[in-house]
């Protein structure tokens, strides 16, 4: 880049109208921005919430067989690597599950 074309990019900078905002109202966009993404965090747009929903992907487990897992787990009777392997998940699936970690709304 030459000295004429960095003067160009400083002027279009410089004329723009981000440019000529005070601090103040910077530091509020900045806090507003912070406040927007606290507010929406882990949020999903409702957009996508029914193409999230289980019927609409391809997942190993619904809600009928959460439930069911629910049901039948029992401690040191019907464990946690037993009903992994009768469905085919892992041990940390059914450990959420049962924990309501996953599958919150069942």
């Amino acid at each position: 880049m030459n000295i004429k074309q960095i003067q160009e990019e400083i002027d279009k900078i410089q004329s723009s109208p981000f440019s000529k905002k005070t601090d103040k109202q910077l530091i509020s966009y900045d806090m507003l921005s912070v406040l927007h993404k606290q507010k929406y965090q882990g949020v999903q747009p409702l957009a996508l919430v029914k193409y999230n929903d289980s019927e609409n992907r391809k997942t190993k487990l619904d809600k009928s067989k959460v439930r069911e897992i629910r049901k039948k787990y029992n401690a040191h009777v019907y464990g946690k690597k037993r009903l992994a392997i009768e469905y085919g998940v892992s041990v940390s699936v059914i450990y959420r599950i049962i924990k309501r970690l996953m599958w919150k709304n069942i």
